[in-house]
């Protein structure tokens, strides 16, 4: 080989390893080491298919077999928390900073309650909510509830009790001359701010502003409103991205482009984090990424959660122009959603077509090597939902 030439390279890995973790109770589980790195997962035995596909007779179904809530260590070790019956279609809503709850609401439907599980004991906690809920920063005291502008009305921002007593109305109607609450928000992490977007539709229901979000205390004053970056879109927060910006999801007024920003909390001006996406799959640079819902920063890259046709998603790298690549995780199917990142790895679950999840896979984009945690092949049928440790990236 001639001095200075690069040494061969290690072919990539074409499948993902299997963790050999253990299961064990709720008892068993070492809460002094419950902390970054550990998860929250959906199981049940039923099989995912693609559209159309149809399952054997002998199959089981959510009607039939019950869904298990498990607590996941990094390494793949599982404690099962709970159980819940057939045809119960609770979802997994949230994880209580301290660690301590998990929140279930109804899949499918605005949910008039919500179910707060204790994950030390298991004891399961009935709410009455209207509207979506998740618990409140930076430890899960309280829930705040959402409600999205329905057209005639502002959408609603409210903190209850773990109980469902109502303990603040944040003022949505008008929002310091920005306009009428859309629904989106992102609450910081030590949970003394909230951001919240506008329904700045630009029509005859809702007057175009020029300010598409607001910065809040918890208190419901208004710091301050913040512009968006173009024209002619509509601004929806995401996360809080650094200590004095947030990641906001901007589309068009009219028609299907939309694009990543990082917005300074201080009034400095917008970064676009995302090139332009026109959403018609035919972008030079976006390779079949017909848009971006989330991003998340690793050392070996930035990598977001996009869009592909006819509902499936998938993992890209941001390239250093704004454009994506898209990545193949070994062992893994080309579809995949992710749900968040620790440690330098990517949490995600593999997606049949536009169907539903499968396995719960660590990814480390650095080595291009993955392990599966839960589902296929470990214990069969699928994971639905997952969520990681609570962070300030989550």
């Amino acid at each position: 080989m001639p001095s200075g030439a690069p040494a061969p390279s290690t072919p990539a890995p074409t499948t993902a390893a299997a963790s050999h973790g253990t299961e064990g109770t709720i008892a068993q589980v070492p809460w002094s080491k419950v902390g970054p790195g550990w998860m929250l997962a959906e199981w049940s035995p039923v099989t995912p298919h693609r559209p159309g596909e149809q399952p054997a007779l002998d199959e089981p179904t959510p009607q039939t077999v019950g869904t298990t809530l498990y607590l996941v260590d990094p390494a793949g070790n599982r404690y099962t928390i709970t159980t819940f019956p057939p045809g119960s279609n609770l979802g997994l809503a949230d994880w209580s900073g301290d660690g301590s709850h998990a929140l279930f609401t109804q899949a499918y439907v605005t949910p008039t309650s919500a179910v707060s599980i204790d994950l030390h004991t298991g004891e399961q906690t009935t709410i009455p909510v209207a509207g979506y809920p998740r618990y409140t920063r930076p430890n899960g005291a309280a829930l705040l509830v959402s409600t999205s502008f329905n057209g005639n009305e502002p959408g609603t921002l409210k903190r209850i009790d773990l109980k469902g007593n109502p303990q603040f109305n944040y003022p949505t109607d008008d929002m310091g001359g920005a306009g009428h609450f859309g629904g989106d928000y992102a609450e910081s992490p030590d949970g003394t701010q909230v951001v919240l977007g506008t329904a700045n539709l630009g029509n005859e229901i809702v007057a175009r502003k020029d300010n598409s979000l607001v910065v809040m205390s918890n208190d419901g004053t208004v710091i301050r409103k913040l512009p968006v970056p173009t024209a002619t879109t509509m601004c929806g927060p995401i996360k809080w991205w650094t200590p004095g910006s947030v990641l906001i999801h901007c589309s068009s007024q009219h028609g299907s482009s939309s694009q990543l920003w990082e917005l300074p909390l201080y009034g400095g001006t917008p970064t676009p984090l995302t090139a332009l996406n026109s959403g018609q799959e035919n972008d030079p640079g976006l390779g079949g990424d017909i848009g971006d819902g989330n991003a998340w920063k690793l050392p070996s890259g930035v990598f977001l959660q996009s869009m592909g046709a006819c509902g499936t998603e998938f993992l890209s790298r941001l390239t250093a122009d704004g454009h994506t690549t898209r990545v193949k995780i070994p062992g893994v199917s080309n579809n995949v959603v992710v749900t968040g990142a620790t440690d330098g790895r990517l949490l995600v679950q593999g997606q049949v077509g536009c169907s539903g999840t499968t396995s719960l896979v660590s990814y480390d984009p650095a080595a291009n090597t993955s392990t599966v945690l839960l589902g296929p092949p470990i214990t069969g049928g699928g994971v639905s939902q997952a969520l990681l440790y609570p962070s300030a990236d989550s």
